[in-house]
């Protein structure tokens, strides 16, 4: 296969926008499509080489394999011992256990899958784990388990249905992306079946191009050429973190991507030019080994800060990373490229390689769990990740799990005359089990919480398809609901006033609930966000234990929470003010005048996370601001 300098150069295109979006997440919102860019890459070349063969008639599976193993396995596997010291030195018990499981998952190219396993609105924030980017390594490695023998297949005994079939996979691809992200969006971007319309994209213009059909004219590819960079380029710069993805919208780059490499054919075009520049053709050559090993370098830093790296922190991990990469293309990639092993040679060893990363990821999770159960002071501040209530599985609505109003999750006595309702997002749920806890004798209590659905009618975050449909139905449900007669309106409220149009349709949701429930005669109490972290608060105190500091010099001082959540406490207000409903603060509970708490007095952590309240933190705030308030005789 000729090489193109231009495609080493587009795959510059596509590393570039990656490491900024991981690393300055602002300054490029869409960034993350380079992903999908290599996606188009790679089938492209994959399927090119792959039709060459079978015409030639050396067509063969092993040597495929080899190839991979080559290209592949010394970067990664080098990359994967290099990071475990720091994994050790950096991340708790739990995280590491975790980080054993996508270790190992990794080596055998199934990581997408141990990662949507433990994808989850209360798992660990995928920031902090070094190895979730692997993800797209395994789908393109399952995309190849079953290409080749598919596309053999068809060429022997269906040559002339090649096209039809790759069109029909592809496009039975794209619609079932489309249909998984509006219904399960961490399956449809870990899913190898969700991404493969993405690599179909280049398979498909490969098998164009293998059919003999010449490039297009020179003023088709001058066109075609700047509308792939404007494709990429926009898609990097409009798109946004949130937006639905892949699906349709990931066609966007996709296109983008197949367009550069059209127009880079024959005489090729200004854009291929421009792709085939040295310094370009420099970042597409370390392109892999930097993907690899950028997104660790981050992941440490925030673990080593215990926070989210500023820019110049954040700029010192990807010098770091680019250093690393050119050492591995230049001590470890190419060499192995150029040495003459034989075909079994590489086979043997890229099964060794897997097996001994799989007996390694069982000896660190095992190390892992050995120390998790030792008793020391970190440990015990630990605890707090696990001190969550203990019905959060069955009384919360999230994305696979959803409960309706009649299949609520209710506490205390069955026959009280009156209910408190707990109606919100997830910081919601610990609070609401708290306060079952001591309830009257006259009072039972019902939790309605739904994962990132604040109580606020008509509102939704991109990708919560379920927020709209579930609020409506909690309201109507309380409305006519006599037995109900206080409802305790929770959320983080700050995360939901992402622009000045969110927002508003968040403020006028919220007061639209708040007077359909005062219309009938019901209380309504608000509760004031609590203080949330850049960082999981257990696992910070575990390390201000470690390094000899106090784990309480974590906490943010009083005046920076209400600097930071003045919005949110501003737009309460409001609300109270318009419609009657009353506020609970929380700065005197957990802030004061000094530094916010993230430890009890009883030594035990106040959160579970960087922003839920632990069992032990609803309980405090429950004493001190939300039974007086929600038990008061009416």
């Amino acid at each position: 296969m000729k090489f193109r300098p231009d495609i080493e150069g587009l795959r510059a295109l596509a590393i570039l926008p990656v490491v900024v979006f991981h690393a300055w997440p602002k300054a490029l919102t869409g960034g993350y499509v380079g992903v999908d860019v290599f996606f188009v890459i790679s089938g492209y070349l994959i399927t090119t080489l792959l039709l060459q063969r079978l015409a030639a008639g050396s067509y063969s599976i092993a040597s495929f394999y080899a190839a991979r193993i080559r290209r592949i396995f010394p970067a990664l596997f080098v990359m994967l011992a290099l990071i475990v010291p720091a994994a050790w030195l950096l991340l708790t018990p739990q995280a590491m256990g975790e980080f054993a499981r996508v270790f190992g998952a990794t080596g055998v190219f199934a990581s997408n899958l141990e990662l949507y396993r433990t994808t989850g609105y209360f798992e660990g924030a995928t920031e902090l784990k070094p190895l979730v980017h692997t993800w797209s390594l395994a789908v393109e490695e399952q995309y190849y388990i079953v290409f080749p023998l598919l596309l053999a297949a068809l060429h022997r005994w269906a040559r002339g249905a090649i096209g039809f079939v790759l069109v029909t996979v592809g496009l039975l691809s794209l619609a079932y992306a489309q249909f998984l992200t509006g219904y399960d969006g961490p399956l449809a971007f870990y899913s190898a079946l969700s991404r493969t319309c993405e690599l179909m994209v280049g398979s498909l213009l490969a098998l164009r191009v293998d059919r003999g059909r010449p490039p297009l004219p020179a003023g088709a590819r001058q066109l075609l050429g700047v509308a792939g960079l404007v494709a990429i380029v926009s898609a990097c710069v409009l798109l946004k973190p949130d937006a639905s993805f892949p699906g349709m919208t990931a066609l966007w780059p996709c296109l983008g991507a197949a367009a550069l490499i059209e127009a880079g054919r024959g005489e090729g075009s200004f854009a291929s030019r421009w792709l085939a520049l040295p310094p370009l053709r420099w970042i597409g050559a370390l392109s892999f080994s930097l993907y690899l090993w950028h997104w660790p370098m981050l992941v440490f830093a925030r673990h080593l800060l215990l926070g989210q790296p500023d820019a110049l922190q954040s700029g010192v991990a990807v010098v770091l990373a680019v250093a690393l990469a050119w050492a591995s293309l230049r001590w470890v990639e190419a060499p192995v490229r150029s040495a003459a092993w034989r075909q079994r040679s590489l086979l043997l060893g890229g099964g060794a390689a897997m097996a001994a990363c799989l007996l390694l990821a069982g000896g660190l999770f095992l190390a892992a769990r050995h120390a998790g159960e030792e008793a020391s002071p970190a440990n015990a501040l630990l605890a707090g990740a696990v001190d969550f209530s203990p019905r959060r599985e069955r009384c919360h609505t999230r994305e696979r799990v959803q409960i309706a109003y009649a299949d609520r999750c209710q506490f205390g006595a069955a026959e009280a005359p009156r209910q408190l309702a707990v109606w919100g997002d997830s910081h919601g749920v610990e609070i609401g089990h708290v306060l079952a806890e001591s309830l009257p004798a006259d009072r039972s209590l019902a939790a309605m919480t739904a994962a990132a659905c604040p109580p606020a009618l008509g509102f939704a975050l991109p990708g919560r398809f379920y927020c709209e449909k579930h609020n409506a139905a909690m309201l109507a449900g309380l409305v006519g609901d006599a037995k109900v007669d206080r409802v305790l309106m929770v959320s983080r409220t700050s995360s939901y006033l992402g622009d000045a149009q969110m927002a508003a349709v968040f403020e006028r949701g919220l007061q639209e609930a708040v007077r359909a429930l005062k219309a009938v005669g019901k209380e309504v109490w608000l509760l004031d966000p609590v203080p949330t972290y850049d960082y999981p608060v257990p696992a910070a105190l575990a390390q201000h234990q470690r390094r000899g500091l106090a784990p309480a010099a974590f906490g943010i001082a009083g005046d920076d929470y209400r600097r930071i959540e003045g919005q949110a406490l501003a737009m309460l207000a409001r609300v109270a003010a318009a419609t009657g409903a009353q506020r609970i603060a929380v700065d005197t509970t957990l802030c004061g005048e000094g530094r916010c708490a993230v430890i009890g007095a009883d030594g035990r952590a106040l959160y579970l996370d960087n922003n839920h309240l632990s069992m032990a933190g609803a309980r405090l705030l429950a004493a001190q601001a939300l039974r007086p308030a929600v038990q008061a005789s009416r």
